[in-house]
Protein backbone atom coordinates (compact mmCIF):
# COMPACT_ATOMS: atom_id res chain seq x y z
CA UNK A 1 0.00 0.00 0.00
CA UNK A 2 1.31 3.42 -0.96
CA UNK A 3 1.22 6.12 1.72
CA UNK A 4 1.07 9.81 0.85
CA UNK A 5 3.08 11.87 3.31
CA UNK A 6 1.16 14.59 5.09
CA UNK A 7 4.13 16.94 4.88
CA UNK A 8 7.14 16.84 2.55
CA UNK A 9 10.55 16.24 4.08
CA UNK A 10 11.55 19.74 3.04
CA UNK A 11 8.76 21.26 5.15
CA UNK A 12 9.55 23.26 8.26
CA UNK A 13 10.01 21.46 11.60
CA UNK A 14 6.66 22.88 12.73
CA UNK A 15 4.87 21.44 9.70
CA UNK A 16 6.53 18.06 10.20
CA UNK A 17 5.52 18.07 13.86
CA UNK A 18 1.95 18.99 12.92
CA UNK A 19 1.85 16.17 10.37
CA UNK A 20 3.12 13.70 12.97
CA UNK A 21 0.42 14.78 15.43
CA UNK A 22 -2.20 14.47 12.71
CA UNK A 23 -1.15 10.89 12.01
CA UNK A 24 -1.05 9.98 15.69
CA UNK A 25 -4.22 11.60 17.04
CA UNK A 26 -6.80 13.25 14.81
CA UNK A 27 -8.64 14.83 17.75
CA UNK A 28 -5.45 16.35 19.16
CA UNK A 29 -4.52 17.62 15.73
CA UNK A 30 -7.92 19.29 15.28
CA UNK A 31 -7.64 20.86 18.75
CA UNK A 32 -4.19 22.28 17.97
CA UNK A 33 -5.34 23.48 14.57
CA UNK A 34 -8.42 25.14 16.09
CA UNK A 35 -6.41 26.79 18.87
CA UNK A 36 -4.00 28.17 16.30
CA UNK A 37 -6.93 29.43 14.23
CA UNK A 38 -8.47 31.12 17.27
CA UNK A 39 -5.24 32.91 18.17
CA UNK A 40 -4.53 33.85 14.57
CA UNK A 41 -8.03 35.26 14.19
CA UNK A 42 -7.53 37.55 17.17
CA UNK A 43 -4.11 38.63 15.95
CA UNK A 44 -5.58 39.68 12.60
CA UNK A 45 -8.95 41.09 13.62
CA UNK A 46 -8.78 42.49 17.17
CA UNK A 47 -6.43 45.44 16.66
CA UNK A 48 -9.32 47.81 16.01
CA UNK A 49 -10.79 47.15 19.45
CA UNK A 50 -9.52 48.78 22.68
CA UNK A 51 -7.46 46.57 24.97
CA UNK A 52 -9.93 46.66 27.91
CA UNK A 53 -12.67 45.41 25.62
CA UNK A 54 -10.45 42.64 24.25
CA UNK A 55 -9.47 41.49 27.74
CA UNK A 56 -13.11 41.54 28.87
CA UNK A 57 -14.21 39.36 25.96
CA UNK A 58 -11.22 37.00 26.12
CA UNK A 59 -11.96 36.24 29.77
CA UNK A 60 -15.42 35.07 28.71
CA UNK A 61 -14.12 33.00 25.79
CA UNK A 62 -15.23 35.35 23.00
CA UNK A 63 -13.41 37.14 20.22
CA UNK A 64 -13.21 40.87 20.75
CA UNK A 65 -15.44 41.45 17.72
CA UNK A 66 -18.17 39.24 19.24
CA UNK A 67 -19.16 42.07 21.57
CA UNK A 68 -20.25 43.97 18.46
CA UNK A 69 -21.64 40.98 16.55
CA UNK A 70 -23.81 39.82 19.47
CA UNK A 71 -24.56 43.29 20.84
CA UNK A 72 -23.13 42.75 24.31
CA UNK A 73 -23.84 43.80 27.01
CA UNK A 74 -27.39 44.50 25.81
CA UNK A 75 -27.74 40.75 25.25
CA UNK A 76 -26.79 38.18 27.89
CA UNK A 77 -23.51 36.43 26.96
CA UNK A 78 -24.65 33.35 28.89
CA UNK A 79 -27.16 32.65 26.11
CA UNK A 80 -24.41 32.40 23.49
CA UNK A 81 -22.03 29.64 22.48
CA UNK A 82 -18.64 31.28 22.95
CA UNK A 83 -15.88 31.35 20.35
CA UNK A 84 -13.71 29.18 22.59
CA UNK A 85 -16.50 26.62 23.01
CA UNK A 86 -17.11 26.61 19.29
CA UNK A 87 -13.52 26.60 18.02
CA UNK A 88 -11.95 24.28 20.62
CA UNK A 89 -14.59 22.12 22.26
CA UNK A 90 -16.69 21.88 19.12
CA UNK A 91 -13.95 19.95 17.33
CA UNK A 92 -14.50 16.96 19.66
CA UNK A 93 -18.25 16.58 19.24
CA UNK A 94 -18.33 14.48 16.06
CA UNK A 95 -16.26 11.31 16.34
CA UNK A 96 -15.34 11.39 12.62
CA UNK A 97 -14.64 15.07 12.00
CA UNK A 98 -12.71 14.63 8.72
CA UNK A 99 -15.85 13.16 7.14
CA UNK A 100 -17.36 16.64 7.04
CA UNK A 101 -14.16 18.39 5.97
CA UNK A 102 -13.82 16.54 2.68
CA UNK A 103 -16.49 17.38 0.12
CA UNK A 104 -15.75 14.29 -1.94
CA UNK A 105 -16.31 11.94 1.00
CA UNK A 106 -19.58 13.58 1.99
CA UNK A 107 -20.79 13.76 -1.61
CA UNK A 108 -20.18 10.06 -2.12
CA UNK A 109 -22.15 9.23 1.02
CA UNK A 110 -25.05 11.52 0.14
CA UNK A 111 -25.26 10.06 -3.37
CA UNK A 112 -25.45 6.58 -1.84
CA UNK A 113 -28.46 7.80 0.18
CA UNK A 114 -30.17 8.97 -3.00
CA UNK A 115 -29.67 12.65 -2.21
CA UNK A 116 -29.27 14.78 -5.37
CA UNK A 117 -25.90 16.47 -5.72
CA UNK A 118 -24.32 18.99 -8.10
CA UNK A 119 -22.87 17.42 -11.24
CA UNK A 120 -19.14 16.94 -10.66
CA UNK A 121 -17.53 17.75 -14.00
CA UNK A 122 -13.97 17.04 -12.88
CA UNK A 123 -11.89 16.11 -9.86
CA UNK A 124 -8.32 17.40 -9.83
CA UNK A 125 -5.89 15.80 -7.39
CA UNK A 126 -2.32 16.97 -7.69
CA UNK A 127 -1.36 16.61 -11.34
CA UNK A 128 -4.14 14.12 -12.15
CA UNK A 129 -7.55 14.95 -13.59
CA UNK A 130 -10.58 12.65 -13.51
CA UNK A 131 -13.54 13.71 -15.59
CA UNK A 132 -17.14 12.94 -14.59
CA UNK A 133 -16.04 10.96 -11.48
CA UNK A 134 -19.61 9.99 -10.55
CA UNK A 135 -20.99 9.45 -14.05
CA UNK A 136 -20.79 7.00 -16.93
CA UNK A 137 -18.09 9.00 -18.73
CA UNK A 138 -15.63 8.84 -15.82
CA UNK A 139 -12.00 8.56 -16.70
CA UNK A 140 -8.67 10.40 -16.83
CA UNK A 141 -8.44 13.70 -18.68
CA UNK A 142 -5.53 15.62 -20.10
CA UNK A 143 -5.40 19.39 -19.59
CA UNK A 144 -6.48 19.80 -23.21
CA UNK A 145 -9.35 17.37 -22.66
CA UNK A 146 -10.47 19.29 -19.57
CA UNK A 147 -10.43 22.58 -21.46
CA UNK A 148 -12.51 21.09 -24.28
CA UNK A 149 -15.02 19.67 -21.81
CA UNK A 150 -15.34 22.97 -19.97
CA UNK A 151 -15.79 25.00 -23.14
CA UNK A 152 -18.34 22.55 -24.57
CA UNK A 153 -20.68 22.56 -21.58
CA UNK A 154 -20.39 26.02 -20.08
CA UNK A 155 -23.95 27.23 -20.65
CA UNK A 156 -24.68 27.52 -16.91
CA UNK A 157 -21.09 28.03 -15.80
CA UNK A 158 -19.12 26.15 -13.16
CA UNK A 159 -18.23 26.46 -9.52
CA UNK A 160 -14.58 25.63 -8.74
CA UNK A 161 -13.79 24.85 -5.11
CA UNK A 162 -11.06 23.25 -3.00
CA UNK A 163 -12.08 19.76 -1.98
CA UNK A 164 -11.10 20.27 1.67
CA UNK A 165 -11.66 23.92 2.54
CA UNK A 166 -14.48 25.49 4.57
CA UNK A 167 -16.23 28.86 4.75
CA UNK A 168 -16.16 29.48 1.00
CA UNK A 169 -12.37 29.77 0.88
CA UNK A 170 -10.86 29.45 -2.58
CA UNK A 171 -14.19 29.22 -4.41
CA UNK A 172 -14.67 31.00 -7.72
CA UNK A 173 -17.09 31.00 -10.62
CA UNK A 174 -16.07 29.94 -14.11
CA UNK A 175 -18.00 30.97 -17.22
CA UNK A 176 -17.54 31.13 -20.98
CA UNK A 177 -17.76 34.66 -22.36
CA UNK A 178 -17.21 35.30 -26.07
CA UNK A 179 -15.49 31.94 -26.36
CA UNK A 180 -13.07 32.66 -23.49
CA UNK A 181 -13.16 31.05 -20.04
CA UNK A 182 -13.53 33.79 -17.42
CA UNK A 183 -12.99 33.58 -13.68
CA UNK A 184 -15.24 35.59 -11.34
CA UNK A 185 -14.83 36.25 -7.64
CA UNK A 186 -16.60 39.14 -5.96
CA UNK A 187 -16.65 42.09 -8.34
CA UNK A 188 -13.45 40.94 -10.08
CA UNK A 189 -13.58 39.23 -13.46
CA UNK A 190 -10.57 38.11 -15.51
CA UNK A 191 -9.61 35.58 -18.19
CA UNK A 192 -9.01 32.16 -16.69
CA UNK A 193 -5.55 30.71 -17.20
CA UNK A 194 -6.30 26.98 -16.96
CA UNK A 195 -2.68 25.93 -17.40
CA UNK A 196 -1.54 28.18 -14.54
CA UNK A 197 -4.37 26.90 -12.34
CA UNK A 198 -3.43 23.27 -12.99
CA UNK A 199 0.22 24.01 -12.18
CA UNK A 200 -0.90 25.58 -8.91
CA UNK A 201 -3.01 22.56 -7.99
CA UNK A 202 -0.23 20.20 -9.01
CA UNK A 203 2.24 22.03 -6.78
CA UNK A 204 2.58 21.84 -3.02
CA UNK A 205 0.78 25.00 -2.04
CA UNK A 206 -0.30 25.62 1.57
CA UNK A 207 2.20 23.07 2.86
CA UNK A 208 0.25 20.08 1.53
CA UNK A 209 1.73 17.17 -0.35
CA UNK A 210 -1.41 16.98 -2.55
CA UNK A 211 -3.92 19.68 -3.49
CA UNK A 212 -7.39 18.79 -4.73
CA UNK A 213 -10.20 20.73 -6.42
CA UNK A 214 -13.72 19.98 -7.59
CA UNK A 215 -15.28 21.54 -10.67
CA UNK A 216 -19.08 21.44 -10.47
CA UNK A 217 -21.72 22.47 -12.93
CA UNK A 218 -23.49 25.50 -11.52
CA UNK A 219 -27.00 24.71 -10.33
CA UNK A 220 -29.86 26.90 -11.50
CA UNK A 221 -31.60 27.89 -8.29
CA UNK A 222 -35.36 28.18 -7.90
CA UNK A 223 -36.96 31.52 -8.89
CA UNK A 224 -37.53 32.71 -5.31
CA UNK A 225 -33.84 32.41 -4.43
CA UNK A 226 -32.63 33.78 -7.76
CA UNK A 227 -34.90 36.74 -7.15
CA UNK A 228 -33.18 37.53 -3.86
CA UNK A 229 -29.84 37.98 -5.64
CA UNK A 230 -29.04 36.25 -8.97
CA UNK A 231 -25.25 36.61 -8.75
CA UNK A 232 -24.72 33.94 -6.09
CA UNK A 233 -26.03 30.58 -4.98
CA UNK A 234 -28.19 31.63 -2.02
CA UNK A 235 -28.07 28.77 0.43
CA UNK A 236 -29.81 27.88 3.66
CA UNK A 237 -27.58 27.04 6.64
CA UNK A 238 -29.51 24.59 8.82
CA UNK A 239 -28.02 23.43 12.13
CA UNK A 240 -29.02 19.93 13.22
CA UNK A 241 -28.17 18.52 16.64
CA UNK A 242 -28.52 14.93 17.82
CA UNK A 243 -28.57 14.79 21.61
CA UNK A 244 -26.99 11.61 23.03
CA UNK A 245 -29.73 9.23 24.13
CA UNK A 246 -32.36 10.78 21.84
CA UNK A 247 -33.84 8.72 18.96
CA UNK A 248 -33.41 11.37 16.24
CA UNK A 249 -31.76 14.72 15.51
CA UNK A 250 -33.65 18.00 15.60
CA UNK A 251 -33.38 21.27 13.72
CA UNK A 252 -31.92 23.82 16.11
CA UNK A 253 -31.75 26.91 13.90
CA UNK A 254 -31.71 27.90 10.25
CA UNK A 255 -30.81 31.05 8.36
CA UNK A 256 -31.08 32.10 4.75
CA UNK A 257 -27.77 33.33 3.40
CA UNK A 258 -27.98 35.82 0.55
CA UNK A 259 -25.09 37.00 -1.58
CA UNK A 260 -24.36 40.58 -2.57
CA UNK A 261 -22.23 42.31 -5.17
CA UNK A 262 -19.35 41.96 -2.70
CA UNK A 263 -19.55 38.16 -2.44
CA UNK A 264 -20.13 36.84 -5.99
CA UNK A 265 -20.25 33.89 -6.60
CA UNK A 266 -20.76 32.88 -2.94
CA UNK A 267 -23.15 34.02 -0.22
CA UNK A 268 -20.39 34.10 2.41
CA UNK A 269 -21.64 36.06 5.43
CA UNK A 270 -18.16 36.99 6.65
CA UNK A 271 -17.37 38.39 3.20
CA UNK A 272 -20.30 40.80 3.00
CA UNK A 273 -23.34 38.56 2.53
CA UNK A 274 -26.64 38.70 4.41
CA UNK A 275 -27.97 36.29 7.03
CA UNK A 276 -31.74 36.26 7.60
CA UNK A 277 -33.32 34.07 10.31
CA UNK A 278 -35.84 31.43 9.26
CA UNK A 279 -38.87 30.70 11.42
CA UNK A 280 -38.58 26.93 11.83
CA UNK A 281 -42.33 26.35 11.81
CA UNK A 282 -43.40 28.53 8.87
CA UNK A 283 -40.25 29.12 6.83
CA UNK A 284 -40.79 32.87 7.05
CA UNK A 285 -37.70 35.11 6.91
CA UNK A 286 -36.85 37.71 9.50
CA UNK A 287 -34.73 40.84 9.17
CA UNK A 288 -31.38 40.29 7.45
CA UNK A 289 -28.06 41.20 9.00
CA UNK A 290 -24.54 41.65 7.66
CA UNK A 291 -21.42 40.99 9.68
CA UNK A 292 -20.99 44.31 11.54
CA UNK A 293 -17.19 44.40 11.32
CA UNK A 294 -16.46 42.54 8.06
CA UNK A 295 -19.28 43.67 5.81
CA UNK A 296 -18.56 46.74 3.71
CA UNK A 297 -21.91 48.39 4.38
CA UNK A 298 -21.94 48.60 8.15
CA UNK A 299 -24.58 46.76 10.17
CA UNK A 300 -28.01 48.16 9.36
CA UNK A 301 -30.99 45.77 9.46
CA UNK A 302 -32.07 44.70 5.97
CA UNK A 303 -35.77 44.30 5.32
CA UNK A 304 -34.95 44.36 1.59
CA UNK A 305 -31.86 43.39 -0.37
CA UNK A 306 -29.53 46.39 -0.79
CA UNK A 307 -28.64 45.51 -4.40
CA UNK A 308 -31.83 44.01 -5.85
CA UNK A 309 -34.53 45.52 -3.63
CA UNK A 310 -36.06 42.07 -3.11
CA UNK A 311 -38.11 41.70 0.06
CA UNK A 312 -36.37 39.73 2.82
CA UNK A 313 -38.26 40.24 6.08
CA UNK A 314 -41.67 38.54 5.88
CA UNK A 315 -40.92 36.52 2.75
CA UNK A 316 -41.78 32.80 3.00
CA UNK A 317 -39.49 30.13 1.60
CA UNK A 318 -41.34 27.98 -0.96
CA UNK A 319 -41.37 24.29 -0.03
CA UNK A 320 -39.99 24.85 3.48
CA UNK A 321 -41.56 21.64 4.83
CA UNK A 322 -39.72 19.61 2.17
CA UNK A 323 -36.44 21.43 2.82
CA UNK A 324 -36.69 20.78 6.54
CA UNK A 325 -37.59 17.11 6.06
CA UNK A 326 -34.68 16.60 3.64
CA UNK A 327 -32.16 18.04 6.09
CA UNK A 328 -33.44 15.99 9.02
CA UNK A 329 -33.53 12.79 6.96
CA UNK A 330 -29.91 13.27 5.91
CA UNK A 331 -28.82 14.08 9.47
CA UNK A 332 -30.54 10.96 10.78
CA UNK A 333 -28.98 8.77 8.06
CA UNK A 334 -25.43 9.35 9.30
CA UNK A 335 -25.15 7.34 12.54
CA UNK A 336 -21.99 9.08 13.76
CA UNK A 337 -23.43 12.55 13.13
CA UNK A 338 -24.06 14.58 16.28
CA UNK A 339 -23.81 18.15 15.04
CA UNK A 340 -23.82 19.53 11.51
CA UNK A 341 -24.50 22.76 9.67
CA UNK A 342 -26.06 21.85 6.33
CA UNK A 343 -25.81 24.11 3.27
CA UNK A 344 -28.94 23.68 1.16
CA UNK A 345 -29.54 25.07 -2.32
CA UNK A 346 -33.01 24.73 -3.83
CA UNK A 347 -32.80 23.65 -7.46
CA UNK A 348 -34.85 25.24 -10.26
CA UNK A 349 -37.45 22.45 -10.03
CA UNK A 350 -37.84 22.95 -6.25
CA UNK A 351 -35.63 20.03 -5.18
CA UNK A 352 -33.42 20.75 -2.13
CA UNK A 353 -29.77 19.91 -2.79
CA UNK A 354 -27.44 19.38 0.18
CA UNK A 355 -24.21 21.00 -0.97
CA UNK A 356 -22.14 20.55 2.19
CA UNK A 357 -22.28 19.68 5.86
CA UNK A 358 -19.98 21.42 8.34
CA UNK A 359 -19.29 19.28 11.39
CA UNK A 360 -18.47 22.34 13.48
CA UNK A 361 -20.53 24.99 11.76
CA UNK A 362 -19.76 28.65 12.31
CA UNK A 363 -22.24 29.98 14.84
CA UNK A 364 -21.88 33.73 14.40
CA UNK A 365 -24.21 33.92 11.39
CA UNK A 366 -26.75 31.94 13.47
CA UNK A 367 -26.29 33.75 16.76
CA UNK A 368 -26.33 37.25 15.27
CA UNK A 369 -30.10 36.73 15.54
CA UNK A 370 -29.96 35.59 19.19
CA UNK A 371 -28.02 33.19 21.39
CA UNK A 372 -28.40 29.49 20.65
CA UNK A 373 -28.30 28.57 24.34
CA UNK A 374 -31.50 30.50 25.06
CA UNK A 375 -33.33 27.45 23.65
CA UNK A 376 -33.50 24.76 26.41
CA UNK A 377 -33.27 21.90 23.88
CA UNK A 378 -30.15 23.38 22.31
CA UNK A 379 -28.56 24.08 25.69
CA UNK A 380 -29.23 20.49 26.77
CA UNK A 381 -27.43 19.20 23.69
CA UNK A 382 -24.35 21.35 24.26
CA UNK A 383 -24.28 20.30 27.91
CA UNK A 384 -24.57 16.61 27.07
CA UNK A 385 -21.66 16.74 24.61
CA UNK A 386 -19.48 18.74 27.01
CA UNK A 387 -19.31 22.01 25.08
CA UNK A 388 -20.84 24.12 27.86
Amino acid sequence: MTTIALAPESASPLRRLTAAVQRADAHLYEAIRSAYGLLNHEREHSRAFPLPMRLRMWRRGFYAESEVVYDFPRNDARDYVSDYQHRIRGTWVNPFGPFYNHKLMLRTYLLSLGQPQPETVALIVGDRIVGDPYGPARGPLTPIGLRERLEAGAADGYVVKPEDELCGQGIFLLALENGVLVRRRGTASEPFDLDHFLRMVGGRARGKSVNSYLIERRIRQAPFWAGLFPGSANTIRALTLWTPGEPAPFLARAVQRIGTQDTVPTDNWAGGGISAPIDLASGRLGIGRMHPTKGRRGAPPFTHHPDTGAAIAGAELPGWATIRATVLQAAASIPFNRMAGWDVLVREDGTPVLLEANGNSDVNLLQVHGGLLADPSVRRFYQRVGMV
